[in-house]
């Protein structure tokens, strides 16, 4: 299918003035960061799972279908762009990071789980970043302690979806303004 990466990297190259997915991680390498940001982008299935456990042990049925109707709109909005305007990202159109940056477990267990079944395509916006905010803001209106608790995974995962070239900047920035939108209209139901 036609894919939308070069309109993607004008739009990173005017707002960044390069490509921040290609060039971060190979201006700043650390294997300590890798490690850690490699982690959070692993962390996305925690934080997404963890929320309705969280407020089902506490009865928050009005809390889960708050967290549930944030999380599966700001999916549902991503998938429409991901039919009508598939970007594959940079993980698929630049080098991909080698050396000591992917040597570490975390690392090694995300590109092995892309390796078997990674979603060409899906990129612009970013889901992860989309679905991470809608259930850090759902938690958060539901359980200010679960709120706390998911801050820096979230903040971490933001980081992580370019430092560690998953997603284009301006993928995450689309993926924050979805949810931005969603949590004002959304949030108000």
């Amino acid at each position: 299918p036609r894919i939308y990466d070069d309109m993607v990297q004008r739009w990173e190259a005017a707002l960044f003035g390069g490509q921040p997915s290609r060039d971060w991680w190979r201006a700043y390498p650390s294997s300590l960061w890798s490690f850690v940001l490699h982690g959070a982008y692993l962390a996305y299935y925690a934080i997404l799972a963890f929320p309705p456990i969280w407020l089902a042990a506490r009865g928050n049925t009005e809390g889960i279908r708050r967290f549930l109707l944030m999380v599966m709109t700001a999916f549902v909005v991503c998938y429409v762009f991901f039919i009508f305007m598939p970007v594959a990202g940079p993980y698929y159109m630049f080098p991909r990071p080698e050396g000591p940056f992917v040597e570490n477990v975390m690392a090694r267990m995300v590109y092995g789980a892309l390796e078997e079944g990674s979603s060409y395509g899906a990129a612009f916006p970013s889901s992860h970043v989309a679905a991470t905010v809608a259930a850090l803001f759902a938690s958060w209106r539901a359980d200010r302690t679960l709120g706390w608790i998911l801050l820096l995974p979230t903040i971490l995962l933001i980081v992580s979806v370019v430092y560690c070239q998953m997603h284009y900047a301006v993928d995450a920035l689309a993926g924050l303004g979805i949810v931005m939108a969603i949590a004002l209209t959304v949030g108000r139901l």
